[in-house]
Formats: C-alpha cells, sequence, structure tokens
C-alpha cells in the first residue's frame, strides 16, 4: 500500500510535513483516500530525491543528497588536498562508501607499515581480524585492495579516514546524525591520566580521543561506542595509528546511548553527543516512555542521564552541549538531576565553537560525589566567577551562566521587588507559516490582500513599511494563528533577536513567523510595549536566557513592578502624545519610562548607567 505513512518513511520527513506539502500543493493529494497510486507514489520519490528545490534548501538539509568536503580539522594545505584527491578519486568508481573506508584503510596502513604491502585476509593480529571482518563483505575484493595503492600517505594523527568518511556521505546522512565535527582547540584541558579508564559513548571515528589521550595510555583500558559500525571500525583503526600497534585492545562496541546505560563504570566520560538527531514521533514517544523522569526526546538530555550512571565515585565527565541546555524548559528535569546531586559543576563558555552550527555552546564538566555549593562558570575571554547552587533552585532550574556577581545582585534587586507577570491570561500567538512564501507572498497589494510584516519589519515602538502582502487562506497554510486574534490590538515583537524588539499592532494586521505576538491580560498594553523596549528588559533577557530567538517562556518569566493606576494612565497619554505626532522623540519617551522603571524596581544612576553599558 503506497500509504501517505509510507511516503513519509522513504522521504524522511514527519507525516505531518507529508500533509502539510499536500495542504500546501507542494505534492499531489492521494489518489485514493490516504493512498497513493504506484506510479503517483513513484512520481513523487524521484522528483523530490533528484532535483526537488525543498531538498538543497537549509532548513531541508535531511533530503539533502548533495555533499561537501569535511576536514575535520585538517588544516595542512598538503593534507587538504589529498583529501580532495582522495574524494574525487572515490567518486568516479562503483566503490561502496563501505567499500571506500576500506580501501583507505589499507592504503593509510600499508603507508605507515603497520600492514604488509600485500595484505591477505588472515587472524595475526586484532587489525588483521578487524580488516577481514571488513573484506569478507565487500563484493569489489581485488579493487578494494588496490583503488588507493598509488598514495603515499603518512600518519599525522588527524583522522583522515574520518574527513574521507564524513566527505563522501550527502548532507542528509550527517545531518539526521545530528554530530558535529569537535576542534581539538576545545579538548585543550581535558587531562586524562594514562591508567584511567576513559569511555566515549558517541565516539564517531575516534576524533575526541586522539585529541585527549597520551602515547602512553592502556589500551585496554580505552572504551568507545556508537551506533555506526563504520565509524566504530575507523575509530580502531585510528587507534592502531595513533599507538603505531596493530595488537592493541580498546573495547569498542555497537551501543546506542538512548538504549541505556551500557555495562561498566568508567573513570573518565568525554564526549560530544549528536544534538537534535532526527527522530520519527513514534521513536520521540518511545524514548519518552523510557526516560519519563526526563520527559524529553533530546538524545543530549538522555546521553548524559545513561552516563552519568556510567561514572564511578570520583569520576569525571566532559559534555560538549548547545548553550540552551542551560536555559531551555524542555531540559529542566536532567538539569534537576545534576544541580540536586552531590556533585561538582563547571561550566565553560564556548559561544559559537562549532562549524555549520548556529547555536552556541558549552562544555559541562561534572566531578561525581564531590558536592560544592558553587557552580564555577568560565567565560570566553577566561574570567572564572561563581553561581551558588541554591540560588538556582527553580522549578525550570534555569543557569544564567552571563551572570556575574554584580548582575546578579541588580537582578536580585529587580526581581525582589513586588511584581506581576505574563503567565496567567495572557494570549500568545505565533506568526503565518505559509508554507510556500514564493507562491503566496505578494509583493503588490490587491483588493484581496494585506499587509503582512517579517520579524525585520518591526523596529521599536514601528512597524516599517511593509515588503509583502498576503491573501490570508488559513485553510491552506501550514500555521496560523486563529484569525479573532490578528483583529485585536497586541504587541508584536521580533522572534529571532538577541534583544527585545517589540511594537503595538492596532491594525489587525498579519506577521510571518519570523514575529510573534501576544495579548496581554490584566497589565495595561501600552505600558507593556513601553517596557519591554526598555534597554533595562533587554538587560534581564540577554543575562538569564542569553538567546538567540524571544521565545514565549522569556516573556513570561519577565518581571513587571505593580504600579498605581495613575502611572498606568500616565503611560498612555505620553504614548499617544508621543507616537501620534510624527515629530516624535522616541529617545526622550524612553528616558522617561526608563525614570518609572527605575523607581519601581529601585535602580540607582549608576546602576542604569551600568545596564547601558552592557
Amino acid at each position: 500500500m503506497f500509504t501517505k505513512k509510507k511516503l513519509s518513511e522513504e522521504l524522511g520527513v514527519s507525516l505531518a510535513t507529508v500533509n502539510n506539502w499536500i495542504k500546501t500543493q507542494v505534492i499531489p493529494a492521494p489518489d485514493d483516500q490516504n493512498n497513493y497510486k504506484k506510479n503517483t507514489y513513484e512520481f513523487i520519490i524521484k522528483t523530490f530525491k533528484s532535483n526537488h528545490t525543498r531538498l538543497n534548501s537549509r532548513a531541508n538539509r535531511t533530503l539533502s543528497c548533495k555533499k561537501y568536503l569535511c576536514y575535520l580539522g585538517i588544516t595542512n594545505k598538503e593534507r587538504k588536498l589529498l583529501l580532495s584527491n582522495l574524494v574525487n578519486d572515490f567518486e568516479k568508481s562503483d566503490l561502496t562508501i563501505d567499500e571506500g573506508v576500506l580501501a583507505l584503510s589499507l592504503a593509510v596502513l600499508r603507508s605507515n607499515k603497520l600492514i604488509d604491502a600485500d595484505w591477505q585476509s588472515n587472524s595475526k593480529t586484532k587489525l588483521d581480524i578487524l580488516l577481514s571482518q571488513m573484506f569478507l563483505k565487500t563484493e569489489n575484493k581485488e579493487t578494494v585492495k588496490s583503488f588507493f595503492n598509488n598514495y603515499e600517505i603518512p600518519n599525522y594523527d588527524d583522522d583522515i579516514l574520518g574527513a574521507f568518511y564524513q566527505s563522501i556521505q550527502s548532507i542528509s546522512q550527517k545531518s539526521n546524525s545530528g554530530s558535529y565535527y569537535t576542534p581539538s582547540v576545545l579538548l585543550s584541558d581535558i587531562k586524562i591520566a594514562s591508567d584511567k579508564t576513559i569511555l566515549d559513548p558517541c565516539c564517531g571515528s575516534g576524533g575526541i580521543l586522539l585529541n585527549i589521550l597520551s602515547k602512553e595510555h592502556d589500551t585496554s583500558k580505552i572504551y568507545a561506542r556508537d551506533t555506526d559500525e563504520t565509524a566504530l571500525n575507523i575509530c580502531f583503526i585510528n587507534l592502531v595509528l595513533f599507538f603505531n600497534n596493530s595488537d592493541i585492545s580498546p573495547d569498542i562496541s555497537k551501543h546506542d546511548i538512548t538504549s541505556g546505560s551500557n555495562n561498566g563504570q568508567f573513570d573518565y566520560i568525554v564526549t560530544n553527543p549528536p544534538w537534535g538527531s532526527k527522530f520519527s514521533a513514534l521513536q520521540k514517544k518511545e524514548l519518552i516512555g523510557l526516560y519519563p523522569e526526563l520527559e524529553t526526546p533530546e538524545i543530549f538530555s538522555i546521553a548524559l542521564y545513561n552516563s552519568l550512571k556510567m561514572l564511578k565515585n570520583n569520576g569525571e565527565l566532559y559534555f560538549f552541549l548547545p548553550h540552551s541546555f542551560l536555559n531551555v524548559a524542555a531540559h529542566k528535569n536532567i538539569r534537576r538531576l545534576i544541580f540536586t546531586g552531590n556533585n561538582r559543576i563547571n561550566i565553560k563558555l564556548l559561544g559559537s565553537a562549532f562549524k555549520g552550527v548556529l547555536s552556541e555552546s558549552i562544555l559541562l564538566h561534572i566531578t561525581n560525589n564531590a558536592p560544592e555549593k558553587n557552580i564555577s562558570v568560565q567565560d570566553q575571554n577566561g574570567n572564572i566567577y561563581q553561581i551558588q547552587l541554591n540560588e538556582i533552585s527553580s522549578s525550570d532550574f534555569i543557569i544564567s551562566a552571563f551572570i556575574n556577581e554584580q548582575d546578579r545582585l541588580l537582578i536580585e534587586k529587580i526581581y525582589n521587588t513586588n511584581h506581576v507577570s505574563l503567565k496567567n491570561g495572557t494570549i500568545f500567538a505565533l506568526g503565518i507559516v505559509t508554507g510556500n512564501n514564493k507562491k503566496y507572498l505578494k509583493n503588490e497589494k490587491t483588493s484581496f490582500t494585506k499587509a503582512i510584516y517579517r520579524g525585520k519589519d518591526i523596529e521599536k515602538y514601528a512597524l516599517l513599511k511593509p515588503s509583502y502582502y498576503i491573501e490570508y487562506q488559513p485553510e491552506i497554510f501550514q500555521q496560523t494563528a486563529p484569525e479573532k486574534y490578528y483583529k485585536r490590538k497586541k504587541i508584536v515583537y521580533r522572534f529571532i533577536s538577541d534583544k527585545l524588539v517589540c511594537a503595538l499592532d492596532t491594525g489587525g494586521n498579519f506577521f510571518l513567523n519570523s514575529a510573534n505576538f501576544f495579548i496581554p491580560a490584566g497589565y495595561p498594553i501600552h505600558t507593556v510595549v513601553s517596557f519591554l523596549n526598555s534597554g533595562i528588559y533587554t538587560f534581564i533577557f540577554r543575562k538569564k536566557f542569553h538567546s538567540k530567538k524571544v521565545l514565549k517562556s522569556h516573556l513570561q518569566d519577565l518581571p513587571l513592578p505593580v504600579l498605581p493606576e495613575e502611572t498606568h494612565l500616565f503611560i498612555r497619554n505620553l504614548y499617544n502624545e508621543t507616537f501620534f505626532d510624527k515629530n516624535a522623540d522616541v529617545k526622550l519617551y524612553q528616558e522617561k519610562i526608563d525614570e518609572i522603571l527605575c523607581k519601581a524596581f529601585g535602580i540607582e544612576e549608576k546602576e542604569l548607567c551600568y545596564i547601558k553599558n552592557k
């Protein structure tokens, strides 16, 4: 049966995405209820897997068949050229990916005298046993043995095998795994004693191990796990090259960290787990069922949870994680488990350290059963400051890692003021997702269209001249808010932003999903928009959440001071006087708003100067 479900699995997208594509006429609807005829089904598959523009867009990397050179930290120009030539030769061949990896492995090992020039399948060493197992699965045996014979490839301990493997895979294969290369500079502070057990539970081709092990390490105390068998084979070969020994004894085996903790207790666990691996709705449901205490299917939270259970007493764990781990509500349960345990916790802020990853990142260092009252945070400038554990015992256990002592005292003063929030009664709504902007957004206004604004069209207190117009058709768009909300007076704000930028909309306008909006309840709307545009609130937002996205949860957390009715009336009148005047002095208006806020929060002049400088 050629069902929509089968189509979603074949294309590697969710059923909801398929339904949206049908709704927005990207693909044809099923021929018979939920079923496609064979010809229609094959046409869709062929179109999407060959030249459909959606597959090559940034938003659809999971479906892209494109490839690109992945250097995995290789910086030497000659080495880069060598990798390029190896990949080009492979692309001209009929070898499979696994055959290409084996062919290059044989060439590298021959070049470094770790196997004979005329190597034959045998069981002399552990390396020979592995190569023989790989060789047994190949169809083009003679071609594989001789394919890269014309290359001399010295060993630089730089994971050229892993770089080759990554480079001959499509973007979709790499995107679905959610894994990214860990730059060696990020590993320089991790010191591993040579007589201690170490595990990388998401090892890939072993790049982290190559950078943190010493040549004197006892190889029987090295453990590596992954779900990718080819990557595990490369990991073993990389360690053979690293130790220059074909009979080493690391424990390398296939294991999925989401299936539970593996047997064993380790002195060190160091890894960069996949971020945002692609799971189906069913897989996510199963993971939440397996880990109800986490309430999330996010793989790095599960990996961290299981790894902590494998750590020896006084063992050390190093995890590379997205910065969102510290302050996004979805990860609150794993944070609670870590911060309420008997652990010493160090956090190193890494910024945008991973190529091709927009998210900022951190290095989380946990020492088991070594309780401390403070969390130590090191910023990108090397400055170290402390966060008291008892300060983060809120329901979400948010870590505001960018707050120094002066920031902390100032924000504490603001939050200790009598205040309310946007949590109760406020209506939050998302902007429109058309599913096909090229089709539905118009450059000219007609009698059937209305202005639609993007995030970049929103300035503080104002909407710029719209660039697009739209005929509102909620039945065919992927996402819309109820139409009645668009018609109401509302506050619209930039969604992708590291500061709060919002405006009051009284014109019943539409907004794309780069701009969201809300309708406050119980707190005057003119006061809310004026306060949020103040630098005081952007200061709170940046310090507490350090996010490039303004989320509903962020806005709900912000404190709104309890004020007398006459103050709200003063703000409304001042707002109307200011913004109904074409020559409005917005700077002067904001200064008056800041005066009200400083009085309400008890912010002194020198503290306001500090906020503005920040």
